[in-house]
């Protein structure tokens, strides 16, 4: 032990680097709480994005939607993330994560009171870009927000538990719908009359409004503080994080004082300023054109690719399950009970559509319970998922498992198209959206040691980023082809994951920069 680390007089010691202090703190209710508010990030978001497929049957006539509107609808969200992505990490980098998360909730709950008043569709259009341009900062910084609090003992298993949070998400969206949206009530406003699923659009931002609340109750990250020459007041914060866990009074943490951070990168070290745009694009870049050289150059288009498939089926197909439910459910009703696969059951509803001649007239915006049951559903699933890939990942290994885990959702996606009944639409489903959801962490995990550490957060961010076009690009598709080519729907979602699965075998057996 060195200088900087001796026992100080009480028994306390000095200089104690962060990552040994943070473990000092323990684990207890304050993590708890923690875990309850990240966690409460990740579903907040996952309400916000998928919660507009609810809306595609419900909203329908109000809105004057065609199918093509409707994927544009469900794309928006994930453009505005697009943009959004790199602003909210560059500021919670240089402002705090606790302050942006905050921010973007508060945000994100007050945008979503105002698309319940709008009254046309482009302005709704022009919200949900919004939306997706806030939201997206829970989701990322609430993770790094998360870590930060814990050791490396116990960060891996917090990031586990944090995956179930989505399945949260995926629960109670039909939970409130089914409440919500089958209600006949119309409150006319001055500028239009307002139905059930105005009420919807609200309820789906309660994770962000409720998230909001607690987060005011946890300070910033020690971490971070540490970071911005603020060792002071990051010792504060451990001392408040050791009290909460151990009962204990703040004064009887075992440190006295913390070690300066030793990652400070060479713009800093130069004395440059980190805020300047002129700093941040070189940083940007510098980052950045590496992972296209020789050296890392499949790796990268390896994880650009996987993750853009294995989000566009873990996003593009829930937004769409309300809508392909309900369309199934409806021809059932209107056929006597006789099922069909959901091809022909877009197909048999459009045929008296087509032949009708006022179609705006004969606009009715049903939601069938089949479709708020039938997702509950899914929800559950996607909580089973994350914990079998716990007991599955020891003896198959995380390569393996991806690789068996994508193969296993092509072959799903194809057959969603073949299967003549709404309960083997329901099972081919539920494996599609539970499974991908779980890939993405675990490919994640994957992707991280495939690169060296100064650029793995660049890779990640990247891979992400292409993900979220997956999105966009899934929701178009459906949006497109759903009524004019339905089967190349499902064969295109299908046979993405199955590459994804294909390309898979390309990723190397053990990570090569595991350090």
């Amino acid at each position: 032990m060195d200088a900087k680390q001796e026992l100080g007089a009480a028994g306390r010691r000095s200089g104690v680097p962060y990552e040994e202090a943070i473990a000092l703190v323990g684990h207890g209710r304050f993590h708890f709480g923690l875990l309850l508010v990240c966690g409460g990030c990740i579903t907040a978001t996952i309400c916000e994005l998928l919660g507009v497929g609810y809306l595609l049957p419900a909203a329908q006539c109000d809105l004057e939607m065609t199918d093509a509107d409707k994927g544009l609808l469900g794309s928006m969200a994930f453009i505005g993330m697009l943009f959004g992505s790199h602003l909210w990490g560059f500021l919670a980098d240089t402002t705090g994560r606790r302050s942006v998360v905050l921010l973007t909730l508060f945000v994100d709950t007050a945008i979503a009171v105002l698309a319940a008043l709008v009254p046309v569709y482009w302005m709704f259009l022009v919200l949900r870009f919004l939306a997706g341009f806030f939201v997206t900062a829970p989701q990322a910084v609430g993770y790094a927000y998360l870590g930060e609090f814990h050791s490396p003992a116990t960060r891996a298993k917090a990031f586990v538990w944090a995956a179930v949070f989505p399945a949260i998400g995926l629960i109670f969206l039909p939970g409130v719908g089914w409440w919500v949206l089958p209600m006949t009530w119309s409150l006319e406003l001055p500028w239009m009359a307002a139905h059930s699923w105005r009420l919807y659009v609200i309820l789906c931002a309660v994770p962000s409004l409720v998230t909001a609340l607690g987060m005011c109750a946890l300070p910033e990250s020690p971490k971070y503080l540490l970071s911005q020459g603020r060792a002071d007041d990051a010792l504060a914060v451990l001392r408040r994080v050791y009290s909460a866990n151990t009962g204990r009074p703040p004064e009887e943490f075992p440190v006295d004082s913390l070690a300066p951070p030793t990652d400070h990168t060479a713009g800093h070290a130069a004395g440059a300023d980190p805020k300047s745009i002129a700093a941040v694009m070189r940083s940007v870049w510098n980052q950045t054109a590496p992972l296209f050289t020789l050296e890392h150059a499949l790796s990268t288009f390896l994880a650009l690719f996987i993750m853009f498939g294995i989000i566009a089926g873990a996003n593009g197909l829930p937004t769409w399950l309300p809508e392909l439910f309900n369309r199934m459910a409806m021809f059932e009703s209107t056929h006597e009970g006789r099922s069909a696969s959901v091809c022909a059951s877009i197909e048999g509803l459009l045929g008296p559509a087509a032949n009708g001649s006022d179609t705006a007239a004969a606009c009715e915006a049903v939601v069938e319970t089949d479709v708020f049951v039938n997702n509950l559903y899914v929800g559950v699933a996607g909580v089973i998922a994350p914990v079998l890939s716990v007991f599955l990942v020891g003896p198959l290994g995380k390569r393996s498992l991806l690789i068996l885990s994508l193969l296993l959702t092509g072959a799903c996606g194809l057959g969603l198209q073949f299967v003549d009944s709404s309960l083997g639409f329901l099972i081919l489903a539920c494996i599609v959206c539970a499974v991908t959801e779980m890939c993405i962490s675990l490919f994640s995990s994957i992707a991280v040691d495939m690169f060296p550490t100064h650029l793995r957060a660049m890779a990640v961010s990247l891979s992400l980023m292409f993900g979220r076009l997956g999105s966009i690009v899934g929701n178009l598709m459906f949006g497109s082809l759903l009524e004019s080519a339905c089967p190349a729907t499902f064969y295109a979602l299908g046979g993405v994951l199955l590459a994804c699965g294909a390309f898979s075998f390309a990723l190397p057996r053990q990570g090569k920069f595991q350090h």
